[in-house]
């Protein structure tokens, strides 16, 4: 397919209207349901924002002259020296963003608190609501009469499970909504400038954010340069903090170290629970690292195969999206509860995608919404004794290989059928008839 037409006909399939069944009200309501909720859970949990109280407390650390990372450091030794009295009890979290950020914390730190705490929530629930808003984009207009009733869950909903990430405060919730509205202006426009500045930027806070530079790559052509440049550029970036700030950088370093040897935090992806397992049989976590490239190589093999069918019109970039961004995630090396909620939409779509190739949508939206049920009721179950979300994240990792898996199995499947019809032209009359009748 040209290049100019395969852009115009990703713009028009975008920018296609909504159309709800006759309740078009409900959607609006469980709208309302889903931002009421956000209170009664704070009532109901005042420990709400966790990752936010951290920003705050490096910002007065900065203030009063300290190491952000030294102090976090501090009490997460205290914390684990006396974890034999209380082994129930939750880990501290410390500040772990690099140095880079100090600047912008001091400069935050200047402005009256009220204005910059106010400020930051208002950020957040743009950068939530922005994540859910480009999911949408990714539904087929038959699809978003169904999916406008999950729209409002989708937040509650990381990765298809149900977790409290979204009252957390993190960061990464606000730089995501940024990275795909800018994602998404690429999408519509064919302009990636935006995306590679929000990933950048993104990357001055955590390295990793540069795998998502993977996304013009696969959507579109002549993107490895700009993306090379982009990531050559976080990573001197990155470098030059152990000139700039050694002292910092090196604390920071430490505190990184600590979250995995301390609390491991290894997250959901397959090579975080590898070294997991290898930190709790006693064996060096760092071996991990050899699957992780292994399982990266790999995987982007494949996301390069559907990326090109994808440019040659074998599919559209609707059916494309869900798995493209679920694969990329997959991309990272540590792989958190909160970056798996940008994922809920798709997974879902991928999903319902899945399942209806191989019956109608009554049966489809049963076997799904049993799916759903079944997997967040193991949840619920578990977390009350799953306090470090040991479960929860097997289980995210299962959900989460999984759902590709099925994704990708499920565009290669839909382009072997197509290739087929087109090398072997229906003849029969009655086969006809049929075929225009649905």
């Amino acid at each position: 397919m040209p290049q100019a037409l395969y852009q115009e006909s990703a713009a028009v399939a975008l920018h296609a209207p909504s159309r709800l069944s006759g309740y078009k009200w409900v959607p609006f309501v469980v709208w309302i349901l889903a931002f009421a909720a956000i209170p009664v859970w704070n009532a109901v949990d005042p420990g709400n924002g966790w990752d936010a109280k951290v920003i705050v407390n490096a910002i007065h650390s900065l203030q009063a002259g300290h190491d952000p990372y030294a102090d976090g450091m501090a009490i997460a030794k205290v914390f684990h020296d006396q974890l034999a009295l209380h082994p129930l009890a939750s880990p501290p979290y410390f500040y772990v963003y690099s140095p880079l950020t100090l600047p912008l914390l001091r400069l935050v730190g200047s402005l009256p608190p009220m204005l910059y705490i106010f400020g930051y929530w208002l950020i957040y629930a743009a950068g939530v609501l922005a994540q859910i808003w480009v999911g949408m984009q990714a539904a087929e207009p038959e699809e978003r009469r169904y999916f406008a009733f999950l729209a409002p869950a989708a937040a509650f909903f990381p990765g298809l499970l149900q977790h409290d990430a979204v009252m957390s405060g993190n960061l990464a919730f606000i730089l995501y909504g940024l990275i795909f509205l800018a994602a998404l202006l690429g999408w519509r426009r064919g302009r990636w400038r935006w995306f590679y500045v929000a990933v950048l930027i993104a990357s001055c806070f955590k390295a990793p954010y540069l795998s998502l530079l993977a996304i013009p790559v696969l959507s579109a052509r002549r993107q490895w340069i700009p993306a090379g440049i982009t990531g050559a550029t976080g990573v001197a970036l990155f470098g030059a903090q152990l000139w700039i700030w050694p002292s910092y950088f090196h604390n920071y370093l430490r505190a990184l170290e600590l979250i995995f040897s301390y609390d491991h935090g290894f997250g959901v992806g397959p090579a975080g629970l590898i070294s997991c397992s290898l930190l709790n049989a006693g064996l060096p976590y760092a071996a991990g690292t050899i699957f992780y490239f292994f399982f990266a190589i790999m995987l982007f093999g494949l996301l390069l195969y559907l990326s090109r069918q994808f440019l040659a019109g074998e599919f559209s970039l609707e059916r494309w999206i869900p798995v493209m961004i679920t694969g990329v995630f997959l991309l990272s090396p540590r792989i958190q509860e909160y970056d798996v909620a940008p994922l809920a939409l798709f997974m879902a779509l991928i999903l319902w995608r899945t399942v209806s190739s191989f019956t109608g949508a009554a049966w489809a939206i049963a076997f799904c919404s049993l799916f759903f049920v079944v997997a967040n009721a193991v949840v619920i179950y578990i977390n009350s004794f799953d306090i470090a979300d040991y479960y929860w994240n097997h289980i995210e990792c299962f959900l989460l290989v999984g759902t590709f898996a099925a994704g990708s199995w499920n565009l290669l499947w839909q382009t072997s059928l197509s290739r087929n019809q087109l090398r072997n032209p229906i003849h029969n009359p009655v086969d006809v008839v049929a075929i225009l009748a649905d």
